[in-house]
């Protein structure tokens, strides 16, 4: 039996784009999510933080918290200035208490921003009129930029595909096998699925930990139609980078099996890709999954439970 630094040799891919000479990198290399476990430094923080792509994908509630604490910090900042140059340049009663009278330089500036523009107050002096006019413009392009953020977020071809938690080692034909399960969880269509699947190792190598990516074959690459859950199947025989392993081999290794799917969505006509992986910790030992989809009552149609997608039997 050839052992595993052997198939590791002549087997090991340079191609993935991830450290393969030093074990200087730590902790798993693809995040649950997709994104790459990296942190860079060296330059300054907002050389390194893409504003559009960071708020592209920030999640729903906090883009909507950030575009409300922007609407608000911006307005706060207008009123505070028609404020020091006097309330009464915008038509506002002087012998109201002082916070009343900030609070309708607020409410002005709000309507001025969104070009509301109720016409309860107005400018009055050369200042407040150019302010206000500045404000608008301002506004116009503040707008215009969201406009843009929301569009991105919306039209952002994904792929939608929710995986199951934990891959197993489950009994396959003969021998075992190597499974784990994806399903999409929109109302999408997806064709031409394919997946690819690298596994990587951290072993000692020359008295320095060293990283080794390999490819896995699956059973099914590809498939026509993505409608149903898909459960990817790695064979693990004699040419698998994991025959002969136990258990514990998966953690002395630091095993992480990295996932890249590729498919075609209907509805953008466009590629769509997501990736995402499993390391040691997320892999179950001698455990099967359990059915995921049904007949109907009515016996009509097939009901995908996708909430059974990580539901598992130890045997």
């Amino acid at each position: 039996m050839r052992t595993l630094d052997d198939l590791l040799n002549k087997k090991a891919l340079n191609n993935t784009g991830f450290d393969t000479n030093t074990g200087n990198s730590s902790g798993r290399i693809i995040n649950k999510d997709g994104s790459s476990n990296v942190k860079k430094t060296g330059i300054p923080f907002f050389n390194r933080i893409s504003l559009f792509h960071t708020l592209i994908e920030l999640p729903i509630g906090l883009f909507i918290l950030f575009a409300l604490l922007n609407f608000t910090l911006a307005n706060l900042f207008f009123a505070l200035i028609y404020f020091l140059h006097g309330p009464e340049s915008l038509t506002i009663d002087t012998s109201l208490p002082l916070s009343k009278q900030f609070a309708d330089c607020f409410f002005f500036s709000a309507q001025t921003i969104t070009t509301v523009g109720y016409g309860q107050m107005h400018p009055t002096t050369f200042f407040a009129n150019l302010l206000a006019t500045f404000e608008s413009v301002f506004g116009w392009m503040a707008f215009a930029v969201l406009t843009g953020l929301i569009y991105g977020r919306f039209a952002k071809p994904r792929a939608y595909l929710k995986f199951s938690e934990h891959a197993l080692i489950a009994p396959y034909k003969e021998g075992k096998a190597l499974m784990f399960r994806m399903a999409p969880y929109k109302n999408n269509t997806l064709t031409e699925a394919e997946v690819l699947l690298n596994i990587a190792f951290r072993i000692h190598k020359d008295n320095k930990v060293v990283n080794k990516f390999l490819p896995l074959p699956v059973e099914i690459s590809k498939i026509s139609s993505l409608s149903l859950n898909w459960t990817i199947v790695h064979p693990i025989d004699e040419n698998s980078p994991l025959w002969g392993m136990c258990k514990e081999d998966y953690e002395i290794n630091a095993t992480e099996i990295m996932v890249f799917i590729k498919a075609f969505d209907e509805h953008f006509s466009n590629t769509v890709q997501q990736r995402t992986s499993y390391s040691f910790e997320d892999i179950i030992h001698d455990a099967k999954f359990k059915p995921m989809f049904r007949q109907s009552d009515n016996q009509k149609t097939t009901v995908l439970e996708l909430d059974k997608i990580n539901d598992y039997e130890l045997i």
